[in-house]
This record gives C-alpha cells, structure tokens and sequence, in this order.
C-alpha cells in the first residue's frame, strides 16, 4: 500500500470519489490513489516502511549424497 506525506505548503486537492474535491493539509499522511496522484503532482513524498517492502527470501536448502 501506497502511503505519503504531504508536503506543499497550500496542501493538497483531490476527488478521489470522482463527485466531491477534498483538500488535505500540509503534513497530513494519505494512502492508496489519494497518495499516488499526491507523488505523480509533487504535493507529497513517498513514505518508505522496509518492512511492508521488502520481502525476505530463504536460501534454497542443500543436501549433500549420501556416501555408500
């Protein structure tokens, strides 16, 4: 999920219903469609978790033959 911060001084307005504009203020955290079009128009910046990106891998499991 797509999480950002506002950071234009005038805030920040949008329709994400598509019928009504909403206006959110500088420092406000938004997320989903309100924080890409946030990012896409530079009003926010992005805001980075590691721990919902990145994902941890386990090395694959190698056995050694059997010795007869």
């Amino acid at each position: 999920m797509t999480k950002a911060k506002i950071t234009n001084a005038a805030g920040y307005d949008c329709a994400p219903l598509g019928h009504t504009v909403e206006h959110y203020p500088c420092g406000d955290i938004v997320t989903g469609q309100v924080a890409r079009w946030a990012i896409a128009d530079n009003a926010a910046s992005r805001m980075f978790n590691p721990v919902e990106e990145t994902k941890i891998v386990s090395p694959p499991e190698n056995k050694r033959k059997r010795r007869k």
